[in-house]
């Protein structure tokens, strides 16, 4: 009996043997496939704080600017938790008093419009990005997958209105050059683009004032047409 208790116990501790160096391999593979999810999420959190840095509050909402901030001070606390420690994590108190700033209507605004290709090309990216990161927001469970929507319409919006910037802006050069015509495509262009975003509240003031430009070029090249017309009779 004690032979065969010495020969059990001699097998578990042989298959113990065998087993703790792949157990041993298993965990450090799961940490540092842990620190890997950690350390990604650090890098597109601060990149996601990258882009609404670059982005003008004409074209981000106060609503919106508070949502993220909440969003990626949620993602601060659950990598403290996970005693993870990066250049992200560390600006938590800077990310505090902007969202207690913006709360409390004390932050500074800035209005900037974007006025070139390049401009417009950068905003572009950040709002392209947003909108990625957005796509995981619900997975995490922090908010609902309505109010998700709600701001993915608004950042939607906001590429809109950056492109209604620029149109606006190189037809103003177009009428500068005489060219009438151009600009009265750029405005129609542009007015197009913000009607698809209806469903923004702050899109009618901007399709009022696109309608008013139009109809101001229609105008002038509506009585130079008919000048024109007359002329030749």
């Amino acid at each position: 009996m004690k032979s065969n208790m010495f020969v059990l116990a001699l097998v578990v501790l042989l298959v113990l043997c065998c087993l703790l160096p792949a157990f041993f391999r298993w965990k450090k593979h799961r940490k540092a496939l842990r620190e890997r999810l950690l350390s990604r999420l650090s890098s597109r959190s601060e990149r996601l704080l990258y882009s609404l840095e670059m982005i003008s509050d004409r074209y981000l909402t106060k609503e919106t600017n508070v949502f993220f901030l909440e969003y990626l001070l949620y993602v601060i606390g659950q990598l403290k938790n996970a005693n993870y420690q990066s250049k992200f994590v560390s600006k938590q108190g800077f990310l505090v008093d902007c969202l207690t700033e913006l709360k409390s209507g004390r932050q500074q605004v800035t209005r900037d419009r974007v006025g070139s290709q390049e401009q417009f090309d950068q905003v572009c990216d950040a709002l392209q990005y947003i909108l990625r990161e957005m796509r995981n927001i619900p997975e995490n469970r922090v908010v609902s997958r309505v109010i998700v929507k709600h701001h993915i319409v608004l950042v939607r919006y906001a590429h809109a209105l950056a492109y209604r910037d620029l149109l606006v802006k190189q037809a103003g050069l177009d009428l500068e050059n005489d060219k009438k015509g151009l600009a009265l495509e750029k405005y129609r262009i542009a007015l197009s683009s913000i009607e698809k975003n209806r469903s923004v509240s702050s899109s009618k003031r901007e399709i009022v004032r696109l309608q008013n430009m139009i109809q101001d070029v229609e105008k002038v090249l509506f009585s130079k047409r008919d000048k024109t017309e007359s002329e030749l009779k």
